[in-house]
């Protein structure tokens, strides 16, 4: 995997756990209570997220009743695509026959 793509992966899964999290009329209270994590915990993952453990996330997609992995694989075919949807709209830069 392109190191570049881990953070935007990162967020991505975030999003779709929150997405999903608001989807069933939680709050982040409620899911913290029900994974045995810190509301703070889930606010900071959701707003900024970084490396949280796989346990963590495992807790949050269990209660979700969510698969980890399909929700992995579906933040790296949305980032995926994002990519390839801005490098389409992103004109290619010829170069001059000078090299510039």
């Amino acid at each position: 995997m392109n190191d570049d793509l881990r953070p935007a992966i990162s967020s991505e899964v975030a999003r779709l756990l929150s997405e999903e999290r608001r989807r069933r009329g939680l709050s982040m209270n409620q899911l913290a209570a029900k994974a045995d994590l810190s509301q703070s915990f889930i606010s900071g993952f959701e707003a900024n997220p970084w490396n949280p453990t796989l346990d963590s996330l495992l807790r949050i997609a269990d209660v979700l009743e969510l698969n980890l992995g399909e929700v992995i694989r579906q933040a790296i075919e949305n980032v995926s695509a994002k990519q390839v949807s801005s490098s389409r709209r992103s004109p290619n830069k010829r170069r001059r026959p000078d090299g510039r």
